[in-house]
């Protein structure tokens, strides 16, 4: 490691111990004013993760009544939107038709068929698209038939899954050969609802429900400084001190200048030169050499100001005393009697 690497650790590594030290020690009031803001986004992204759950469960209703001119019931849904993909995918969009057999044909073998076609213009003609529906070969174009032969009265449930995109239902009575029933005494209602927004509400309503849990953690830490706090008393003086202190140490910046740099030892012997005598002047040291006394070190340390006309002392070596003093008329410090 080079000297200037060297330095530059040596002067890092005191700040990073005055930040730790001064994120250790907080006074009661910030303790609850940090408690007091992570109580409120604990409430703050709960409530939006109710809101966007709420979004999630609620559907799209829609009604569709039987046409005695189309021998169907068919309705324009509008638009169905979410972040799905082409295809069948846990991220399409539920829709659930409950058909009610108001007035069913009367021939055995009559069904009830259903589809769901993903097309911008519902006015026009839909045969061709029931057609590519029964073969199946597409995911946008989505057909099912019920089991069993419509009773009067009765309610057939249709559960579909949807790409986004504009969609139109068609719900009809087929005969025992698949055709359409045309008989005019014919009825049936469809009651129908759609969950476009369960997967974006759903995957934001998880995100703030996750964000409420960090800051309820957050709460739980600054309230058992709280507690441990205002279990051993309110804070003291002393306390208010330090971290006062600790904050301005940060501030300052490190203290010090680097170590200086230069040749250490004395220069390398010179040889002699040709053809000068090889007898060499030995220098005797001399017998007594009288050394400059250093000033002496102060023991007493230095007095830095605090807040609310409060000092506290600094020792020689950097660090400080845990007795707050005031400053006396005469100029003179004494310790702080609370």
């Amino acid at each position: 490691m080079s000297e200037e690497e060297a330095v530059a650790a040596g002067e890092e590594t005191p700040v990073d111990a005055d930040r730790e030290e001064a994120e250790q020690v907080l006074t009661l009031d910030q303790r609850k004013e940090a408690l007091k803001k992570s109580r409120w986004n604990v409430f703050l992204w709960l409530g939006i993760a109710v809101l966007m759950f709420s979004f999630a469960l609620f559907p799209m209703p829609f009604n569709a009544e039987y046409d005695n001119f189309t021998n169907s019931a068919e309705k324009d849904i509008g638009f169905v939107w979410g972040p799905s993909f082409s295809g069948d995918d846990v991220f399409d969009a539920s829709m659930q038709l409950e058909v009610k057999a108001t007035s069913p044909p009367a021939e055995s073998g009559t069904l009830i068929e259903a589809y769901a076609i993903q097309v911008d213009n519902c006015q026009q003609n839909l045969g061709e698209y029931t057609v590519l529906a029964k073969n199946g070969s597409s995911h946008s174009y989505q057909y099912q038939i019920s089991d069993t032969t419509p009773i009067t009265g009765q309610e057939y449930t249709f559960d579909f899954s949807l790409d986004m995109g504009q969609y139109c239902v068609i719900v009809q009575y087929v005969d025992a050969d698949g055709e359409i029933s045309k008989d005019p005494s014919n009825s049936l209602s469809v009651k129908g609802r759609v969950w476009s927004s369960q997967t974006i509400g759903g995957f934001f309503g998880i995100i703030c429900l996750s964000l409420s849990a960090f800051a309820f953690i957050g709460a739980q830490k600054h309230g058992s400084h709280v507690k441990k706090i205002l279990e051993n008393g309110n804070e003291t003086t002393e306390e208010k001190v330090l971290a006062s202190v600790s904050g301005a140490r940060i501030a300052a910046g490190p203290t010090g200048a680097p170590p200086s740099a230069g040749p250490s030892g004395p220069p390398p012997s010179q040889p002699p030169a040709e053809g000068s005598s090889s007898t060499q002047t030995v220098v005797s040291p001399p017998t007594s050499v009288e050394a400059t006394p250093s000033p002496p070190a102060s023991s007493e340390g230095s007095f830095e100001p605090a807040e609310n006309g409060y000092f506290f002392k600094k020792l020689p070596d950097g660090s400080y005393e845990q007795t707050v003093y005031v400053q006396n008329a005469d100029g003179s410090y004494a310790p702080y009697q609370g």
